[in-house]
């Protein structure tokens, strides 16, 4: 198969927008400062993204119209954009990708306003992704937060006022909050929130708070302090009917975010922008044999900013992934969520059967594993039915580590070699 046919068509695009207002205490995603810019940068960045779509759309052509499933805008802060950038930005994707199913953009409270929620409206988004990461301005003032409780209240009211729009908040566990993690999840759902992410905290080698608490100038809970703060959040979310989808997510069934859902089911994606990562999966080939099938193509754009806006994409680094490693990627990301592992659509990919590759690792934890639940779809034709794959159900979820330590271990010695 020639390049242009051998990977399936991306069914998602993430868009990432390397500006922020400041650099947060504890963040490593690429992102740079506004502070001292030249504001025609912004311009130029829009010009240079819808650009790179129009390449990667030559490059891998859709195979239907609309082009993509879900459209997700990250960063960086995307709504910190000039709002005529904005507009330009969204109407540029839907005139060479039309108007997907699912269209998410992150926003950070104290950039989000009447105009933006406008914009977004007019545009056709559906889903607001809100970074509030706590209600505890202790805590939003210790990770450089700009904004404070007041001001995350504010977004929340004027996002949830909008009809038709999803509202997700991402939480950060494992902070030194006065209130419990369970009180601001409640206040969240209490003011109507569709979707919440919690993620534990990660001290990440150089950033600012990782420094702070290395000196000892910054005390982080415990780590059964924090298991336990998660518990309990988890506890109430699932009272209210949020169900726990993924390891870090819950939502009331119906709201899941389907384009996560695209990532941890391995579906191709485009990323577009600095430091964006693309992902294209081998379309499935019946004539090669097991261990020769299955590879992805992984394409890591340059963080350049300069480079980008001038169109040298030769800065993206390109590689292909094996298939042994495309395999454990897809068993790793699968057994995030409550959907599990596909084993039919694992073996048309790589032409063997999952209980081959992981016979004992599946008898040594079967007590937890159960049926996959049915997948949330965008396309049923391809999604399985449930109780087609495998799952790790209800406190599962709280050892997928050391469960995939084994998947790995055991995959590593079975998944066959071809030469």
């Amino acid at each position: 198969m020639d390049v242009a046919s051998r990977w399936e068509a991306p069914r998602s695009l993430y868009v990432h927008v390397p500006f922020c207002r400041s650099k947060c205490a504890y963040c490593d995603f690429f992102s740079l400062p506004m502070e001292g810019m030249d504001t025609g940068i912004f311009a130029a960045w829009v010009e240079a993204t819808l650009n790179r779509l129009e390449t990667c759309l030559r490059r891998f052509p859709p195979q239907r119209n609309p082009a993509f499933d879900t459209v997700y805008i990250g960063g960086g802060t995307p709504s910190i954009l000039p709002g005529d950038q904005l507009s330009r930005l969204f109407l540029g994707i839907v005139k060479r990708a039309g108007q997907p199913i699912e269209w998410t953009m992150e926003a950070n409270p104290e950039s989000l306003c009447d105009d933006v929620l406008d914009r977004m409206e007019a545009a056709g988004l559906t889903r607001l992704s809100l970074g509030i990461q706590s209600l505890d301005d202790e805590v939003l003032r210790l990770l450089d937060r700009p904004a404070r409780r007041d001001a995350c209240e504010t977004a929340l009211s004027s996002a949830l006022s909008r009809e038709g729009l999803l509202v997700s908040v991402d939480l950060i566990a494992g902070l030194p909050r006065k209130d419990a993690l369970a009180s601001e999840a409640r206040a969240l759902v209490d003011f109507g929130v569709d979707h919440l992410s919690i993620y534990d905290l990660v001290l990440e080698e150089g950033s600012p708070l990782a420094s702070r608490v290395r000196a000892g100038e910054v005390l982080l809970p415990g780590e059964d302090e924090a298991a336990s703060e998660r518990e309990s959040a988890d506890a109430f979310l699932d009272q209210v009917g949020f169900r726990r989808y993924e390891i870090s997510n819950f939502a009331p069934i119906g709201k899941e975010c389907l384009h996560n859902l695209a990532y941890w089911h391995m579906d191709s994606y485009l990323g577009i922008g600095p430091g964006a990562v693309s992902t294209l999966q081998e379309l499935p080939d019946p004539d090669s044999p097991p261990g020769s099938r299955g590879f992805s193509l992984r394409i890591e754009e340059g963080r350049e900013l300069g480079e980008f806006v001038a169109g040298r994409q030769d800065a993206a680094a390109e590689m292909r992934i094996e298939p042994k490693d495309s395999a454990i990627e897809s068993i790793m990301m699968a057994m995030r969520t409550v959907y599990g592992l596909d084993t039919r659509f694992f073996e048309e990919r790589f032409g063997i059967g999952v209980s081959s590759l992981l016979g004992q690792s599946l008898e040594k934890w079967k007590g937890l594993l159960v049926p996959a639940q049915a997948w949330f779809p965008a396309d049923p034709a391809r999604l399985s039915d449930a109780g087609e794959g495998i799952a790790l159900g209800g406190a599962g979820m709280d050892i997928l580590n050391r469960f995939l330590v084994d998947c790995m271990l055991e995959l590593e010695s079975k998944f066959p070699e071809f030469t």
